[in-house]
């Protein structure tokens, strides 16, 4: 299905994801910010390019510049999961009400990521191979 979102990374978690960069069926990058979580968790989506994207990760850009002006003028997507799965779909506004907006001054500082160690039997590789390719963690 080419409207279905792949998880890539998980920038902010807490419960659910609250953030998090997925790729669509084309390979394009989407950021995508949680708004509701009461029966479905809904997201805010915008396409974002590798270029912009490392920006953000290296805390040269905040969030909500992101969100305000995204590089396809005008263009948002509603990411719902439902069925095991993100769906996106284009949004016809030309602006996001507030309630869809994240706070103003948040950066994502290379400073914040935590780090894990996490010990696994050569026998559950497979397991340590997806939790890398879900949660974007980095092995050494």
């Amino acid at each position: 299905m080419e409207n279905v979102l792949r998880i890539e990374k998980i920038l902010d978690f807490c419960d659910v994801p609250q953030l998090f960069v997925a790729r669509d069926a084309f390979d394009t990058l989407y950021l995508c910010l949680l708004y509701e979580d009461e029966l479905l968790c809904r997201y805010t989506g915008i396409r974002i390019s590798a270029r912009r994207l490392e920006d953000f990760l290296s805390g040269g850009i905040d969030l909500r510049s992101l969100f305000i002006h995204p590089e396809n003028k005008h263009e948002y997507f509603d990411v719902v999961f439902q069925t095991g799965q993100y769906q996106h779909e284009r949004l016809m506004e030309k602006s996001l009400p507030e309630d869809k907006l994240p706070a103003e001054g948040y950066i994502l500082s290379g400073d914040m990521r935590e780090n894990v160690v996490i010990n696994l039997p050569v026998k559950d590789r497979s397991l340590l191979a997806e939790l890398v390719r879900k949660f974007g963690w980095a092995c050494m």
